[in-house]
């Protein structure tokens, strides 16, 4: 039988825009108190609005935590208010990360430094908040927002693929680690979204003319990946692919590397290597 998500209690990080809010609306209609975490507090209100309206025929509520992810104390804090206002904590949706469009023998230590530490570390300070809570509930479900990228590095961002296998890798290893408890953790793979995700990488990577990393026609909505993760709580998984057929194109990729090489060489040739230089 699926889980009944009803006054059921998920905390989603990055919640202001894109796959968060999307995820926050699906699972405040599916009768979720979704907590919403992130920096820009104007926007969680408005993206609690809507997950109120959402859930108005099942019960969904929304409860707004300005939160960064970089810092130790806050994300303590979203969970230990989160328990405070509910009373519970049934799951959690590491999704806050941002891309970066840069070689990395170009990119600055510092970048480096902050894109690990929103996209990884801050996945990382949620779940180390979070699992003592739910173990001691008696199991939970924990979800990681990687990429598909997280299997074959992408050529100009190899900084945020190396961010989305790091997730990759954790969730894999805390799958076993976590199953005795029972908490079951599930990784997410989403391909390129119509969201500010490219807008937002050519602010911080100085491109004003930034384009998509994924081709228009193969690109989907973040309700679509938003419905699988609804699914995927109410029926748990290991991993969840809203986009089957890409799945079974990277396995190949990662069958056969020297095609892969040759693709992504092709990709750099094709949109960077006119605009862009390594060194």
């Amino acid at each position: 039988m699926p889980n009944d998500l009803r006054g059921k209690v998920i905390v989603i990080t990055g919640a202001s825009s894109g796959i968060g809010a999307a995820t926050a609306e699906a699972c405040a209609a599916a009768g979720m108190t979704v907590v919403l975490a992130a920096r820009r507090a104007d926007r969680l209100e408005e993206v609690a609005r809507r997950c109120r309206q959402a859930g108005a025929a099942s019960g969904g509520q929304a409860l707004v935590i300005p939160t960064d992810v970089r810092s130790d104390a806050q994300v303590e804090h979203l969970i230990d208010l989160t328990l405070e206002k509910t009373n519970r904590l049934d799951a959690v949706f590491a999704n806050a990360g941002y891309g970066l469009c840069a070689s990395v023998v170009r990119t600055s230590p510092q970048q480096l430094h902050e894109i690990f530490d929103t996209n990884f570390f801050g996945t990382v300070r949620l779940l180390r908040a979070a699992v003592p809570h739910l173990i001691a509930r008696g199991g939970g479900h924990l979800l990681i927002c990687a990429s598909v990228v997280s299997k074959v590095g992408l050529p100009m961002y190899g900084a945020y693929s190396a961010t989305k296998a790091a997730q990759d890798s954790l969730g894999s290893a805390l799958r076993a680690e976590l199953d005795a408890y029972p908490i079951t953790v599930s990784t997410i793979y989403p391909i390129g979204t119509v969201t500010e995700f490219t807008k937002v990488v050519g602010e911080i990577s100085h491109l004003p003319h930034a384009r998509p990393n994924t081709p228009s026609r193969l690109a989907h909505s973040p309700e679509k990946v938003a419905r699988a993760i609804v699914r995927c709580l109410r029926r748990p998984r290991p991993e969840v692919w809203p986009n089957r057929p890409v799945r079974f194109a990277l396995a190949i990729a990662i069958a056969f590397p020297r095609l892969t090489a040759w693709a992504m060489r092709l990709i750099m040739r094709h949109r960077y290597q006119k605009t862009s230089t390594v060194v």
